[in-house]
């Protein structure tokens, strides 16, 4: 369980989920959830510039990892469920043998949690199983809590193969709250539902690819959405990259019942934070691709892979622009 943290009269604390789609990652998937717990116990929060010690707001946090196995046949699920990988805890005693929260540090939850789709139906389709379930865990995390604590609930997609140096979350989070203090969201007294949602897409920076094929298919896959959504910006340089930050009403919004479920879903998530105005922000992140791509195997499937996601994101462009799809607002 987390620690009971300090309460006071204003309390504000950043309540973060690291949700991770996995179809038969049972190779990968440790690696890349060792190696974010250890950053994450070692990471400093971050603090906002106008929660300071005048105004007696303590800042904290805590995080947990979702991942969503999208129906795996290599008993990816198993593999996940039945580690502790969070045994370590950001607590050291005091002078007097008690427990003492450091509140510069994140706090990691004990457990990392897994949710399965009973088939294979894309990352897509995964991550909004991870949306939908930590939404339910949060409502009634708040049902059960007599604590007066200010949360912001936080979600962060990232890849099973651990691609995205998690290193980058200080700055993404930092992003975040600019884009949420300049949209009015922090400023207001009662703010509007939109008010509360941001996007920050991550772009690949300093890209170690082992993969002439998939690097040459990275490159033609963005060439062809600048070219489709000409005259639609979509703001961003970088719409593939694995690594996302939200927060949870946004991802409730941009992940429902998406329409690419697959290889393409990324695109319309941030289309539709486009079509709702919402604030979107970017974060550079240092990259290196994995071997044991499930996407790129060979130059005739790179042909057929871009030509599907080349048609899939044409149609999307237009049955929004038709009418015919829409986002709940």
């Amino acid at each position: 369980s987390r620690y009971e943290l300090e309460q006071s009269t204003s309390h504000y604390s950043y309540d973060l989920t690291i949700i991770i789609p996995a179809y038969n990652e049972i190779d990968r998937i440790g690696y890349t959830l060792s190696t974010y717990v250890r950053n994450l116990q070692e990471m400093p929060i971050h603090r906002t510039s106008s929660m300071t010690a005048s105004n007696n707001c303590k800042i904290s946090g805590s995080v947990a990892i979702l991942v969503v196995d999208d129906g795996s046949t290599d008993g990816t699920a198993e593999f996940v469920q039945g580690k502790s990988w969070l045994k370590a805890r950001n607590a050291r005693h005091d002078e007097n043998g008690e427990f003492e929260v450091d509140e510069n540090y994140w706090q990691v939850d004990e457990n990392v949690k897994c949710v399965s789709l009973p088939q294979n139906e894309g990352k897509g389709a995964a991550i909004d199983r991870g949306v939908r379930e930590v939404a339910r865990m949060k409502t009634n995390d708040t049902n059960k809590s007599d604590c007066q604590t200010t949360f912001r609930s936080l979600v962060l997609v990232a890849d099973a193969d651990g691609s995205g140096d998690i290193s980058c979350l200080n700055m993404m989070i930092q992003e975040l709250d600019d884009l949420l203090a300049y949209s009015g969201g922090e400023d207001t007294k009662n703010p509007t539902p939109l008010q509360k949602q941001a996007l920050v897409v991550g772009y690949r920076e300093n890209i170690t690819s082992k993969s002439a094929l998939r690097a040459l298919l990275s490159w033609g896959f963005r060439t062809a959405v600048s070219s489709i959504f000409i005259g639609a910006d979509l703001g961003t340089r970088d719409t593939q990259c694995g690594m996302k930050l939200m927060t949870l009403s946004a991802s409730t919004l941009l992940y429902d019942r998406l329409h690419l479920r697959r290889w393409t879903h990324d695109v319309e998530v941030i289309h539709r934070a486009k079509i709702l105005g919402m604030p979107v922000g970017e974060c550079a992140v240092k990259w290196e691709d994995k071997e044991g791509s499930k996407l790129v195997e060979s130059m005739g499937g790179a042909v057929r892979v871009s030509f599907i996601m080349l048609s899939e994101i044409a149609m999307m462009r237009i049955e929004y622009a038709l009418g015919r799809w829409s986002v709940m607002k």
